[in-house]
């Protein structure tokens, strides 16, 4: 006996958590009352081009780390002094 005909298709919607732990014949029948996809076209966008930082913001970054760490122990050592 086969294990399609001795259980019902569902006649209503089905959930796609129940055709997960459905028996593989009614997943397989589900899959197949399907709706075919909508072909969509394919489209790409080009991003810009993003490249190595230049001298002038690896320069930046370094001035801004050293402020930002320097800056504070110089005010303290002109306060202690």
């Amino acid at each position: 006996m086969d294990a399609a005909v001795a259980l019902p298709f569902p006649t209503g919607p089905l959930s796609p958590e129940l055709v997960l732990v459905s028996p593989p014949e009614i997943a397989r029948l589900a899959r197949m009352h399907l709706p075919a996809p909508a072909a969509r076209p394919v489209t790409i966008e080009a991003r810009p081009r993003v490249g190595e930082p230049g001298a002038v913001e690896l320069a930046a970054v370094w001035t801004f780390c050293l402020a930002m760490t320097l800056g504070p122990v110089l005010f303290l050592l002109a306060l202690n002094g």
